[in-house]
Protein backbone atom coordinates (compact mmCIF):
# COMPACT_ATOMS: atom_id res chain seq x y z
CA UNK A 1 0.00 0.00 0.00
CA UNK A 2 1.89 2.74 -1.12
CA UNK A 3 0.44 6.48 -1.71
CA UNK A 4 2.21 9.39 -2.87
CA UNK A 5 1.05 13.53 -3.32
CA UNK A 6 3.19 16.44 -4.53
CA UNK A 7 5.49 17.54 -6.76
CA UNK A 8 8.98 18.69 -7.48
CA UNK A 9 8.38 22.45 -7.27
CA UNK A 10 9.58 25.36 -5.27
CA UNK A 11 7.48 25.89 -2.03
CA UNK A 12 6.38 21.60 -2.23
CA UNK A 13 7.33 18.81 -1.17
CA UNK A 14 7.18 14.81 -2.39
CA UNK A 15 5.81 13.07 0.25
CA UNK A 16 5.36 8.80 -0.37
CA UNK A 17 4.29 6.60 2.49
CA UNK A 18 4.10 2.82 2.21
CA UNK A 19 1.97 1.29 4.80
CA UNK A 20 3.67 -2.32 4.18
CA UNK A 21 5.88 -2.37 6.73
CA UNK A 22 5.99 -2.93 10.86
CA UNK A 23 7.46 -0.05 12.07
CA UNK A 24 7.74 3.65 12.02
CA UNK A 25 10.22 5.38 9.61
CA UNK A 26 10.75 8.89 8.24
CA UNK A 27 13.48 9.62 5.69
CA UNK A 28 13.77 13.60 4.94
CA UNK A 29 15.84 14.73 1.74
CA UNK A 30 15.83 18.53 1.68
CA UNK A 31 18.91 21.03 1.51
CA UNK A 32 17.26 22.77 4.45
CA UNK A 33 17.20 19.27 6.63
CA UNK A 34 20.00 20.95 8.77
CA UNK A 35 17.95 23.73 10.07
CA UNK A 36 14.90 22.28 9.66
CA UNK A 37 14.67 18.49 9.54
CA UNK A 38 13.43 18.20 13.60
CA UNK A 39 10.36 20.43 12.62
CA UNK A 40 9.42 17.88 8.74
CA UNK A 41 9.94 15.08 11.23
CA UNK A 42 7.09 16.43 13.97
CA UNK A 43 4.57 17.16 11.27
CA UNK A 44 4.87 13.90 9.26
CA UNK A 45 4.34 12.17 12.99
CA UNK A 46 1.67 14.72 14.02
CA UNK A 47 -0.33 13.85 10.61
CA UNK A 48 0.72 10.29 11.38
CA UNK A 49 -0.77 10.60 14.36
CA UNK A 50 -4.18 12.30 13.34
CA UNK A 51 -4.70 9.75 11.17
CA UNK A 52 -4.00 6.79 13.57
CA UNK A 53 -1.35 5.64 11.22
CA UNK A 54 1.39 3.40 13.49
CA UNK A 55 3.45 1.66 11.44
CA UNK A 56 4.60 3.32 8.01
CA UNK A 57 7.69 4.27 5.96
CA UNK A 58 7.77 8.28 5.16
CA UNK A 59 9.53 9.72 2.59
CA UNK A 60 10.02 13.15 2.53
CA UNK A 61 11.19 15.11 -0.78
CA UNK A 62 11.29 18.83 0.71
CA UNK A 63 11.93 21.38 -2.08
CA UNK A 64 11.31 24.45 0.74
CA UNK A 65 7.63 23.42 1.43
CA UNK A 66 6.29 25.08 5.16
CA UNK A 67 5.55 22.90 7.67
CA UNK A 68 1.80 22.42 7.16
CA UNK A 69 2.49 21.62 3.42
CA UNK A 70 4.82 18.55 4.22
CA UNK A 71 1.60 17.53 7.11
CA UNK A 72 -1.01 18.16 4.45
CA UNK A 73 0.87 16.00 1.48
CA UNK A 74 1.65 13.26 4.24
CA UNK A 75 -1.96 12.65 5.14
CA UNK A 76 -2.94 12.64 1.60
CA UNK A 77 -0.46 10.34 0.62
CA UNK A 78 -1.79 8.51 3.92
CA UNK A 79 -5.51 8.18 2.65
CA UNK A 80 -4.33 7.22 -1.39
CA UNK A 81 -2.26 4.32 -0.01
CA UNK A 82 -5.58 3.63 1.88
CA UNK A 83 -7.78 3.63 -0.77
CA UNK A 84 -4.87 1.68 -3.02
CA UNK A 85 -5.75 -1.27 -0.46
CA UNK A 86 -9.23 -0.98 -0.55
CA UNK A 87 -9.85 0.82 2.93
CA UNK A 88 -11.41 3.36 4.13
CA UNK A 89 -10.47 7.09 3.19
Amino acid sequence: MIGICGNEKDSDALVTVNLDVKEKNIEIISKLEGMFGRLMKQAVISALKEMEVENAHVKVEDFGALDFVIKARTKTAVRRAKAAAGGTK
